[in-house]
């Protein structure tokens, strides 16, 4: 399971770096909480949202592991 997440992690920024060329700004304090709220009850926009604004964190894990 753990590997299938990486592949998708990993072609979900691959994708989006070739698309727009850079990684998308972070969500504020704010917005973060806000989208952890909405992605708790099940909303799968909050969840990708999250997902996509931590593209940078996921880049640099990825690159130490």
């Amino acid at each position: 399971m753990l590997y299938g997440v990486f592949l998708m992690l990993s072609s979900l920024l691959c994708s989006l770096q070739l698309s727009a060329g850079s990684f998308p700004r972070p969500l504020t304090a704010q917005e973060e909480r806000h989208y952890l709220t909405l992605a708790r009850a099940g909303d799968e926009d909050a969840r990708n949202i999250l997902i996509e604004r931590n593209l940078r964190l996921v880049a640099h894990i990825m690159n130490k592991g």
